[in-house]
């Protein structure tokens, strides 16, 4: 496999890993939006730091992505 291929695989995971996160993100706005009367303030708090890190675990991504991208460019 040459290094241009390699490069393309990784960024074919990392590309699918960025898109899961976003489903992630809608999944919780959604059922904080629709469950958040219903459940304990500890637990709202929990899902508030995992929804915080979920977008900031994006936002590394797509750095890496940006990055893979410029990469395959220079190759």
């Amino acid at each position: 496999m040459s290094k241009l291929d390699k490069k393309k695989a990784e960024l074919n995971f990392w590309e699918k890993i960025f898109f899961a996160l976003f489903a992630a993100i809608f999944g919780m706005a959604g059922w904080f939006s629709a469950n958040y009367k219903n459940v304990d303030a500890a637990f709202l708090v929990a899902i508030s730091v995992v929804f915080v890190f979920t977008i900031l675990f994006v936002i590394v991504v797509y750095q890496k992505v940006k990055r893979l991208m410029d990469e395959i460019g220079d190759l």
